[in-house]
């Protein structure tokens, strides 16, 4: 096995390296200063040179307000990136595995969501997320689409780094009632990377797209009052900083009040149980405050 890993510093990507390191497989993973990954000449010429026998992309554009004024550039990473690593990768018969998110979907049923559920985007970084999916469908036979619930870790802008900060630098915290989803720590995904890749390495045919989140899907106010007792072990926090806006999500950010994903066909399919998240989330808060 021989793993190229693009987005190597970010959230999944950093942990994914670790890990990879951890298990002894041979992976290489180029900073963003050494690879523009929008640019497909760089892209082809590394993975010709490196000869992967699979491709992970963790690389993706995934602030949900700057999106909307800046299309272009999440579109050249989520959709026009993607598309081009796809179909390179189908020329060179390389297995690619790609992270996408429960944004594809607009929020609206009350259940959790399954892979045969049909995507709704609402808004530029959902719709450049979906149209990334389709052409790597389109384009690559051979590839994971991996959907993720509500990433978490303590690197770069996610809610768990907002809602510490928010609370170390003494501000409000506002969370709403309504907002549901899967806390799913960064440290999870790539354990789950892993073990797919595993599998796909002793040739099993199970390409398609899967869904993977934290076991305990939990409302907004709900997961923002346990990352406050946990920092209150290292803080003295006052629990009225954190104001709950009950029945109406918070309005800076686009509508999506469900963002929970069921994880069954992921089990079913690699064995791959989904994870309890406040054991992560423990540790995260340990090492922010720490």
């Amino acid at each position: 096995m021989k793993v190229l890993v693009f987005g190597g510093s970010g959230q999944v990507g950093q942990e994914l390296c670790q890990q990879l390191t951890e298990h002894g497989i041979v992976f290489k993973a180029p900073s963003h200063k050494a690879l523009d990954i929008a640019d497909d000449k760089q892209v082809a010429e590394l993975i010709a040179r490196y000869q992967p026998t699979m491709v992970v992309n963790a690389v993706g554009y995934r602030d949900l307000v700057k999106a909307e004024s800046e299309p272009s550039k999440c579109f050249a990473i989520n959709r026009d990136a993607a598309a081009s690593m796809a179909a390179i990768c189908s020329k060179h018969n390389i297995t690619l595995i790609h992270l996408s998110s429960y944004l594809v979907f607009d929020g609206a049923k009350t259940e959790p969501y399954t892979e045969k559920d049909t995507a709704n985007p609402q808004g530029v970084l959902a719709g450049s997320l979906w149209q990334g999916e389709q052409l790597i469908r389109e384009r690559c036979s051979r590839h994971i689409i991996l959907r993720l619930g509500w990433v978490v870790s303590a690197r770069r802008y996610n809610l768990v780094n907002t809602i510490l900060s928010q609370l170390k630098q003494n501000q409000e915290v506002w969370v709403a009632s309504d907002r549901l989803g899967n806390p799913t720590p960064a440290v999870d995904v790539a354990a789950v990377i892993i073990a797919i890749l595993y599998q796909l390495d002793c040739e099993a045919e199970v390409f398609g797209t899967y869904h993977y989140g934290g076991v305990e899907p939990v409302a907004e106010s709900k997961f923002a009052e346990v990352l406050l007792n946990d920092a209150m072990q290292y803080d003295e926090l006052p629990s009225e900083k954190l104001l709950v806006k009950e029945c109406n999500q918070l309005d800076y950010l686009p509508s999506h009040l469900n963002a929970r994903l069921s994880v069954n066909k992921i089990r079913d399919t690699f064995g791959i149980h989904a994870k309890a998240w406040r054991p992560a989330i423990a540790k995260i808060v340990k090492g922010f405050y720490v």
